[in-house]
């Protein structure tokens, strides 16, 4: 089949066009165990549409792990991969390339635990608001603590 044909059974029969793209890839799982996992992770009808053009797409993820890919990819790999399959790679880190067992995602890339860690200086800032106690929350994380500040006397106007 071509990859049109592929894109065109994405829409028609996405859950079958998954299972024949995993089965033509992994020899040691039946073909029922493949049917069982795969409308477990697919979802519905939107959901498996998408992550069957994403597999039409690029079928090689089911060999290699690497994203850029839809979370649900990840999620296929993951349970195939308990379910028995050794053809089928885990999903890796895009930063160390680590196999995963689970996986974190920042927009189409998937990252370990290690590596999918925001830092401090990475998360939004709020506004330096100066409560009563003289300090200012710079960070909105619940790990960083409130810096103290020095508080800037108003100005009152007296005429």
């Amino acid at each position: 089949m071509t990859t049109a044909d592929h894109l065109d059974r994405a829409v028609t029969d996405p859950i079958g066009l998954i299972t024949d793209l995993v089965t033509d890839v992994e020899k040691e799982l039946s073909a029922e165990t493949i049917r069982a996992v795969v409308p477990a992770i697919a979802g519905g009808r939107a959901k498996s549409r998408h992550l069957a053009k994403a597999l039409a797409m690029r079928p090689a993820v089911l060999t290699d792990g690497r994203s850029p890919a839809p979370r649900a990819i990840g999620d296929l790999l993951i349970e195939l991969r308990k379910a028995g399959a050794s053809a089928i790679a885990p999903p890796v880190c895009t930063e160390c390339g680590k196999k995963l067992r689970t996986l974190q995602r920042k927009g189409q890339d998937w990252y370990c635990s290690v590596c999918g860690q925001e830092t401090p200086s990475a998360l939004p800032a709020a506004t330096s608001d100066a409560s009563a106690s003289g300090t200012a929350r710079t960070c909105l994380a619940a790990r960083c603590a409130p810096t103290p500040t020095t508080a800037i006397p108003s100005r009152s106007s007296t005429n």
